[in-house]
């Protein structure tokens, strides 16, 4: 059976040999056809890898492992004035009684910072850091560090931190007199405490709106020189 399937096959071909090359053309645009189509899907899928892949991907790719994540816990001490003290308060006996009371409560918060240098300096907030009286620092690989407080400004909201270490991934300063209004800016940080499930920062990208902003924030704050 073998044979007579060759000879048909090479009497076929050598009789319609037109028909058969026309065939075959068209099976050869058909797999030119799709060889180019597919090449075009391969370039046009890497020209969007291109575009996903640009300055605001790859400068929170560099950023993202100095973030840390910032546990704070403030002692806050307030006093307490008996209503009965109007009363009573005048008398020698009583007033010991009735003086202004001092009480103390916890107060547990979270914030963000960023590592500056590889011997572990952090910078945070004023707001978030500096009236803490235990600051425990996460890192992106999830490793804490019991922070020291180094020094903090309530104008410029800025404070320092201090962890115990070497060789920490860190951000260098850019200079903010350079900023330019309009420009893209991208915020990093890990302002729910997601560390512990995630090594990775939340992430927004903006615009700067304004620089040199004084505000006054009510309560006797006030921040100078914030770029917004």
């Amino acid at each position: 059976m073998l044979a007579p399937l060759v000879v048909g096959f090479l009497g076929g071909y050598r009789v319609g040999s037109s028909s058969i090359s026309e065939e075959d053309t068209q099976g050869g645009e058909y797999i030119n056809s799709a060889y180019y189509q597919s090449a075009e899907r391969d370039s046009i899928s890497q020209e969007i890898s291109s575009h996903r892949r640009n300055a605001i991907t790859r400068a929170v790719a560099m950023a993202s492992p100095a973030v840390v994540g910032i546990n704070v816990t403030e002692v806050r001490e307030y006093r307490y004035r008996d209503p009965w003290s109007q009363f009573f308060g005048d008398d020698p006996f009583f007033r010991q009684f009735f003086n202004p009371r001092t009480y103390k409560q916890e107060i547990k918060s979270l914030g963000s910072g960023f590592i500056i240098s590889p011997d572990g300096y952090i910078i945070t907030n004023d707001h978030v850091a500096g009236n803490g009286s235990k600051i425990t620092v996460t890192l992106t690989n999830k490793e804490k560090y019991e922070a020291q407080l180094i020094g903090t400004d309530p104008v410029t909201d800025i404070c320092l931190l201090k962890i115990d270490g070497k060789n920490f991934p860190y951000m260098q300063f850019g200079n903010s007199d350079d900023v330019i209004i309009g420009e893209w800016v991208i915020a990093l940080g890990n302002p729910f405490g997601l560390f512990e499930i995630s090594d990775k920062p939340t992430v927004t990208v903006g615009v700067i709106s304004a620089t040199g902003m004084n505000i006054n924030a009510g309560d006797n704050h006030s921040y100078r020189g914030m770029i917004q």
